[in-house]
């Protein structure tokens, strides 16, 4: 398969590249960083893997890479919408340029590349979207209340696009993240190793992902105690949920 995939310079995104090479897939990877794309590049050292800099919130750089693939006949069988920025957006206050980061990184940036592909897909009628979205689309965050709405935004982009293409074979796949040992989130990173109950690993996530690409599930969440916690808390006033897993997160 071809698959496209944001944010691949640290993280779940560079993890999932080297896992989908090493399952035999082709992979265009894009990023802000060139240094750590040209590092990934040599840690999976494979012709299958294609990467360009690209910043998601630059409308200008996005159509330029848009019009690169269509002169290259490129297009994928996934795309995997995995770019995210998660910012203390400040208290007391709001901080508009962290909010407006976070929208245009993790709503903006995404909704340009299912708009770059999906009339391509309708077309040929195959394809999947699959959002990389959090538990916080479910449930405020009080450190970065902008995060939280950013994750509902993407997340409802994507119920009501599974709602307009219902008739066809094109796929819009929701995952709904908990805590991961990955830079978005200074607090959790490198605690995975020490053995964290409730930490995912950036490979293991990578891993999962790489699944759903045959799954037919529309949502899932990972780790699999998220929907759980999903389940049985979904109908608890905000304060409470926040009082109960305040412990687990920054």
């Amino acid at each position: 398969m071809r698959i496209f995939i944001t944010g691949v310079s640290s993280g779940i995104g560079n993890a999932l590249v080297k896992c989908l090479i090493i399952r035999g897939h082709e992979v265009w990877g894009i990023a802000r960083r060139l240094d750590a794309l040209e590092k990934l590049a040599k840690e999976v050292d494979s012709p299958a893997f294609n990467f360009d800099c690209c910043d998601i919130t630059d409308a200008v750089a996005n159509e330029r890479l848009r019009t690169k693939m269509v002169s290259q006949k490129y297009v994928p069988d996934v795309v995997i919408l995995n770019a995210a920025v998660d910012i203390e957006d400040a208290y007391p206050g709001l901080d508009f340029d962290h909010a407006t980061q976070m929208m245009r990184t993790n709503v903006d940036g995404a909704n340009f590349w299912v708009t770059a592909f999906i009339e391509t897909f309708f077309q040929r009628d195959a394809g999947q979207f699959i959002a990389v979205s959090s538990i916080f689309a479910h449930w405020p965050d009080p450190a970065s209340v902008s995060y939280s709405s950013s994750k509902a935004a993407l997340s409802m982009l994507f119920r009501g696009l599974r709602i307009r293409y219902r008739k066809t074979n094109l796929q819009f796949k929701l995952l709904y993240l908990g805590p991961v040992d990955t830079p978005i989130n200074p607090r959790f990173e490198g605690k995975e190793s020490s053995g964290s109950l409730i930490l995912a690993s950036a490979p293991n996530t990578a891993d999962y992902i790489a699944n759903l690409i045959a799954s037919k599930r529309s949502s899932s969440y990972y780790p699999l105690y998220i929907y759980g916690i999903f389940l049985f808390l979904r109908w608890l006033p905000d304060n409470w949920f926040e009082l109960i897993t305040s412990r687990f997160k920054r």
